[in-house]
């Protein structure tokens, strides 16, 4: 897996991994499909969450559970906890490359049953692997990671707006009179790579091939080599640091606008863009300049279509919204029961949070006298990006509750 950070407008959840001989264990049978009813599987609902992360109900062998669907995350992934919870009996192990620095040990387990709606996915392989610790960062419950091999054999359209994926045989694919074609590369991974181009302030806009990556919730990463090899970020560009973890070890990186996205025809204006610190693992290959995120393709219906090398981009009601970013200072991850305990793990320096004296640990209690038991994670981040927002917030601290008061104000 890649890497991924804590900031309160968006987890930088970063998906990736990469498995030497991917699953080596035997099968007893060659994968196979079968849809429900004629050749596609429509409108199958989804959650959006954490700035982009797509979330689908799914079944491993008529068990039900919550996955991520990103299409940069190699074959099939579960939980390690939720494949003991189910008896999910693993045939073999691998070792994985991640975010971090840190090998990422796990098991294979073959001949799986997975179900969407719609569509059942059989006689299919399983990389178990431990999911359950970045669930507060996400403020989701995780099972697993529907991956690259369901984009290596079918379409899929992702429709951001209407909170739906559709999936279907490349044969039945369609394009919308108002798509637009882009020819992309697929690597040994099965990810695609599209050319993008990235302004910054100050220099000349950079062309270059870029990962399409709908796990991760950032507009786009500039892996460290790259930006080493241009002299990025440049020198007049106002920057945060951003340390993450990710189930690859510990990650660094910094924040900071660029000018613009572009992809073809379409560009976002003024986004917030990370710039990765690592130089192990993932987000520190030499031959990739980064990554093109989900809150960059969650202004459009996406369609994926690695059988043909292409990818349909059609913008939605979102597409030329501006880009918002955390206004507070606040770090937050979500822990307890539906994820409704909202704890503060950093304080950017000098920012409001910090004015305010609020520190790593408290616990966000209530927001202008409300309690926050029916608040997301995601809902919480939003608020906080709301451009010179004040709150009352009730915090609690140890055994102490404090009323504080927090003034939003820009931080890039």
């Amino acid at each position: 897996m890649r890497s991924f950070m804590i900031p309160v407008n968006r987890a930088v959840l970063v998906f990736s991994f990469a498995l030497p001989a991917f699953a080596q264990a035997p099968s007893s049978a060659p994968p196979s499909h079968r849809f429900s009813s004629g050749n596609a599987a429509w409108n199958i609902p989804i959650e959006i969450v954490a700035n982009g992360l797509i979330f689908v109900r799914a079944k491993v062998n008529g068990h039900p559970g919550w996955f991520i669907l990103d299409n940069a995350t190699q074959g099939f992934v579960v939980d390690r906890d939720f494949a003991r919870q189910i008896s999910l009996e693993s045939a073999g192990t691998a070792v994985a490359r991640g975010g971090g620095s840190d090998a990422i040990q796990a098991r294979i387990a073959v001949d799986v049953l997975i179900a969407l709606p719609g569509l059942d996915l059989t006689h299919r392989r399983l990389v178990v692997m431990e999911l359950k610790p970045i669930e507060p960062a996400v403020g989701h419950e995780i099972d697993g990671i529907i991956g690259s091999r369901l984009f290596d054999d079918f379409v899929v359209e992702v429709d951001y707006q209407r909170r739906s994926v559709s999936i279907r045989l490349p044969a039945e694919y369609r394009p919308a009179a108002k798509a637009t074609e882009f020819a992309v590369r697929i690597d040994p991974h099965g990810f695609p790579f599209i050319d993008a181009t990235i302004a910054l302030p100050g220099i000349d806009p950079m062309s270059s091939s870029f990962l399409i990556d709908g796990g991760a919730n950032t507009y786009a990463d500039i892996y460290k080599p790259f930006a080493d090899a241009h002299r990025l970020p440049p020198r007049s560009m106002k920057l945060l640091e951003a340390p993450g973890t990710s189930s690859g070890g510990t990650t660094q990186s910094r924040d900071g606008r660029a000018d613009r996205i572009s992809v073809g025809p379409y560009s976002v204006q003024n986004p917030p863009i990370t710039f990765a610190q690592d130089t192990e693992g993932l987000m520190a290959v030499k031959d990739q300049a980064g990554l093109i995120g989900a809150e960059f393709l969650e202004r459009f219906t996406v369609v994926f279509d690695n059988p043909a090398k292409r990818i349909w981009l059609t913008p939605n009601a979102t597409y030329a919204a501006l880009p918002d970013y955390d206004q507070s200072g606040l770090r937050v991850h979500a822990e307890g029961p539906g994820f409704h305990r909202f704890v503060v793990g950093r304080i950017v320096p000098n920012s409001p949070a910090a004015e305010a004296g609020i520190e790593p640990g408290d616990v966000i209690e209530s927001l202008d006298n409300a309690s926050l038991q029916g608040l997301t994670l995601s809902q919480l981040r939003t608020m906080l990006c709301r451009p010179a927002a004040r709150y009352s917030l009730g915090i609690l601290r140890g055994q102490r509750h404090l009323p504080m008061t927090l003034r939003l104000r820009p931080l890039l």
